[in-house]
């Protein structure tokens, strides 16, 4: 944690005011990305942007966790929608998401990391803009898999992260369908621990409930400046540490979910 905090101080310092012009593609490559962030170039309608695939099981390994297995079905929730059946939650047709952010109203997402409950083995997949106009690709992205995933798990994301996707989906006219079921794990927690925790941050969740705590992970206050600065300068190795932030999100969520999963109503 010192170390990125360190680094960012560093970066800030070395800020100047610069042109209002978009780093390019090119410049935003120099020294190789994918020796820095690992991953390839990914098209979607079109589009380019940067793909990195990282096993759910390796993520754990770095950081002393034990690899959450996602069960067959998992029960529904108590605050169904109207018009969705209590049928359960598909595996198949469900997707974790967290999102990362310029950190304000109006600035785009350059990050979605995604977790595909089916998949073997089981991965965290992040889609990542190297400059601004990608942004549409990993939204485009994100808009192909909801089409066949109409079951979003998120932690606060019926608050943030759905919001701000549908926003700047609809800022780059782009049809990105609406959850059918989304399960938000903040409150599913809420409704199981109430009176049991201080609060409901996904850190406490983690610290009390999943019994792991973080360490040397960047805050989510500083992931904007890391994010800019890499727009700015092109230099990747701010965002390895904001890539394994948004990683250690999704693996919590998924471990949130599978310990929810004994404890949401069936009937």
């Amino acid at each position: 944690m010192d170390d990125v905090r360190r680094q960012l101080d560093e970066l800030r310092r070395a800020r100047r005011p610069g042109p209002s012009g978009m780093v390019s593609r090119q410049h935003a490559q120099i020294g190789g990305l994918a020796g820095v962030l690992g991953g390839g170039e990914t098209r979607c309608c079109g589009r380019a942007c940067w793909l990195i695939e990282t096993p759910v099981d390796q993520v754990c390994a770095a950081h002393g966790l034990k690899a959450p297995r996602p069960p067959a079905s998992l029960p529904y929730p108590r605050d169904l929608p109207a018009g969705v059946t209590p049928q359960g939650i598909d595996p198949q047709r469900t997707v974790v998401l967290d999102i990362e952010t310029g950190g304000f109203a109006g600035t785009p997402i350059f990050l979605i990391g995604l977790v595909l409950l089916d998949q073997q083995p089981i991965c965290v997949r992040q889609f990542l803009a190297r400059d601004y106009p990608e942004e549409e690709a990993i939204l485009r992205a994100m808009a192909e898999t909801a089409r066949s995933r109409d079951t979003w798990i998120t932690f606060n994301g019926k608050s943030f992260d759905a919001p701000m996707l549908h926003d700047r989906a609809t800022l780059h006219r782009i049809r990105l369908t609406p959850p059918r079921l989304h399960v938000d794990l903040l409150h599913a927690a809420r409704r199981t621990w109430r009176g049991v925790l201080p609060n409901f941050r996904l850190a406490t969740l983690e610290r009390e409930i999943l019994k792991h705590e973080r360490v040397g992970d960047v805050p989510s206050s500083d992931v904007p400046d890391l994010f800019h600065h890499f727009m700015r300068t092109g230099n990747a190795a701010p965002l390895r540490p904001v890539l394994e932030h948004n990683r250690i999100d999704l693996v919590s969520s998924l471990e949130l979910l599978v310990r929810l999963a004994g404890a949401l109503p069936k009937e």
